[in-house]
């Protein structure tokens, strides 16, 4: 069986700022560093890991560094793990972007992207790609393993629609909130949501 361990990092400084983030790279802010020593402390208590994977932008790569060094693992880093790419929305304050970009009456479709930016087609071939590559790569029926990855809302939430087989237009959402904790498992064809959303390490 595969166990995997989806994290989202903790508060950014687009977070307070109230900027579009995307593939803009802010850091985490002192509250977010605190929340992700709470993760790693959390997750040593409860979970061993055989691999990390974190998305390389800052906010997430931060909390990966923090829970690698409670293991003393080295961190992989998947640029595929990054969140979606917003283009020219990336690092504007919300009503700067709702002003300067605003969204075509009906909103976007699925295969249509913003300036510069990645549509949601791309994104779940992002999650497909990086996702059949962990599962199909390694046997996993002959040996338990359980993996960590550290990335962001909408990718998270992509990834949980390729991990249920959902359709890319589905209207299910999966809500995370900083540091966010998810846990699905794999054996054979199964696939199951064992936990969503967990954030009892803040409180």
């Amino acid at each position: 069986m595969l166990e995997i361990i989806v994290v989202r990092h903790g508060q950014s400084v687009a977070d307070i700022e109230n900027r579009l983030e995307g593939k803009a790279d802010f850091p985490l802010t002192e509250l977010g560093i605190e929340q992700a020593e709470k993760l790693a402390c959390w997750l040593k208590y409860k979970y061993e890991f055989d691999e990390i994977y974190s998305s390389p932008l800052k906010r997430a790569s931060k909390v990966a560094e923090i829970i690698g060094k409670k293991y003393e693992k080295e961190i992989i880093y998947d640029e595929r793990l990054n969140e979606m790419d917003n283009g020219v929305l990336a690092g504007l304050l919300r009503e700067e972007a709702d002003r300067l970009y605003p969204l075509p009456e009906g909103g976007r479709k699925y295969y249509q992207c913003i300036q510069d930016g990645e549509s949601l087609i791309e994104l779940r071939a992002r999650a497909e790609h990086f996702f059949a590559e962990l599962i199909y790569s390694r046997d996993f029926e002959k040996e338990n393993k359980r993996i960590l990855i550290v990335s962001h809302g909408g990718l998270i939430n992509m990834l949980y629609r390729t991990f249920l087989n959902l359709p890319l237009d589905t209207g299910v959402c999966l809500n995370t909130g900083d540091t966010g904790v998810h846990v699905w498992r794999v054996s054979g064809k199964t696939r199951v949501v064992a936990a969503s959303n967990m954030q009892y390490h803040l409180k």
